[in-house]
């Protein structure tokens, strides 16, 4: 299964509880050898510019939760979708004629581990770092002490709106995240009253996006009477949470967790005799949960954010996606969160590379792609993001949600729900 850690974006948000409304912003693609590319000076030929960079290769590294706690949770989407990104590019000359090649390394679901493993990549040469991990905080200090350029997905922590060397597929998080206007209207439609949110205690942007979720729900005039941040990483020991929320008498949940988090607080719950009325879940999306009898089962007519547009519309970047998916992977059903961030974060990277320049060096990626004003991965992302502008949240977030009708995902709408940032926040 997928592992998300909900980014600034409400949960409630990205399920779409908000009038629907289409993006106006134009996203750019880096599916070409060069395209949005600023050149350096280097008169038309290939030099070795930087570490990394040699006249025909360019080396990257890639971190992420191969073991540890996060481990079935990452596995096998993030480096799966990053390397099908990565193919397809090669397939098509590279960038500026240099094949992308690069290295994997796993960081144990541990900040101790994060360091260490870039540690490992610089010292084999890399170029640039993937650090698609939930523990990206680890490296985060001596990455940016070395100029190093970064990309990811941004769900870790705050470095991604403090450090200049770092961008993410999304508006990360920030040290106050910023809060959004939720709309009532779906989750009264459903019934729900008196909510649970529920975070991790080890990631930032989980338990802080929780303890703002709530404050959100509250606004909007719902109960919370269970908040719980404190649940260690990856857990699915859930009975006792449960029995917590039976005596609150919740009905309804929402969690900024893992997939197999989420799962095991439903099904708890069920066991503890709560009827749910709503159910908002930030991960889930992707054939993992199709394929699981179980979650088909007791997850019927929830709602689930989508990190991307949902395959089901089929537009031209999805299509593309999953061609590519099925050419490279030999995978062929609904990418989840970490087969669409492996994915999405192997595009920015190819997007810095582009706009480095023919003879690229770390400072030229960094400040080149600082410029990109409207990145969209290609067309599957719903907030474009403005790198010129890492350090203030948009004006308003829009994001994609599904919902489970058989052994289906359901989007619930065809354009992106929208939500305005609250004053003051």
């Amino acid at each position: 299964m997928n592992r998300l850690i909900a980014k600034t974006l409400s949960v409630l948000v990205a399920i779409g509880l908000l009038a629907a409304c289409s993006s106006s912003s134009k996203g750019t693609s880096s599916s070409g050898g060069t395209t949005g590319a600023v050149g350096n000076g280097s008169g038309g030929k290939n030099t070795a510019s930087a570490p990394g960079v040699t006249a025909t290769t360019v080396k990257v590294g890639l971190i992420t939760e191969e073991t540890g706690p996060a481990s079935s949770q990452a596995m096998p989407g993030i480096p799966a979708g990053f390397k099908a990104r990565i193919a397809l590019q090669n397939d098509k000359g590279g960038v500026y004629g240099r094949k992308i090649t690069f290295i994997v390394e796993d960081d144990a679901t541990s900040p101790a581990g994060n360091a260490t493993a870039a540690g490992v990549e610089l010292a084999r040469g890399v170029f640039a770092v993937d650090d698609n991990s939930a523990l990206a905080f680890g490296a985060a200090k001596t990455l940016q002490s070395k100029g190093v350029p970064v990309v990811g997905g941004g769900y870790d922590g705050p470095e991604w709106t403090q450090d200049s060397n770092m961008f993410s597929t999304s508006y990360s998080q920030f040290t106050k995240p910023p809060r959004y206007a939720v709309d009532p209207t779906l989750l009264k439609k459903a019934g729900a009253h008196r909510f649970a949110v529920i975070g991790y205690a080890i990631s930032p942007s989980s338990s802080l996006a929780a303890k703002y979720e709530s404050l959100s729900l509250q606004e909007a005039g719902f109960s919370v009477p269970y908040l719980n941040t404190s649940l260690p990483f990856g857990t699915v020991n859930t009975t006792a949470i449960a029995l917590q929320m039976k005596q609150e008498n919740v009905d309804s949940i929402s969690a900024p967790i893992d997939a197999n988090t989420e799962l095991a607080l439903v099904n708890s719950g069920i066991q503890a005799g709560i009827k749910w009325r709503y159910v908002s879940l930030a991960t889930g999306y992707g054939q993992e949960w199709l394929d699981n009898p179980q979650a088909v089962a007791s997850t019927q007519g929830a709602y689930f954010g989508a990190l991307q547009v949902p395959v089901e519309l089929h537009t031209p970047a999805t299509t593309a996606e999953q061609a590519a998916f099925k050419k490279y992977a030999g995978f062929s059903g609904v990418p989840s969160f970490d087969w669409s961030e492996g994915w999405t974060s192997a595009d920015l990277l190819i997007k810095g590379l582009q706009a480095a320049g023919q003879n690229p060096t770390r400072a030229s990626f960094i400040a080149n792609l600082r410029q990109v004003t409207s990145y969209d991965a290609g067309g599957l992302l719903s907030t474009p993001v403005n790198f010129a502008q890492y350090q203030t949240p948009p004006p308003r977030q829009c994001g994609y949600a599904v919902q489970l009708v058989g052994h289906k995902f359901v989007p619930t709408s065809s354009t992106p729900a929208c939500t305005a940032l609250v004053p003051g926040t």
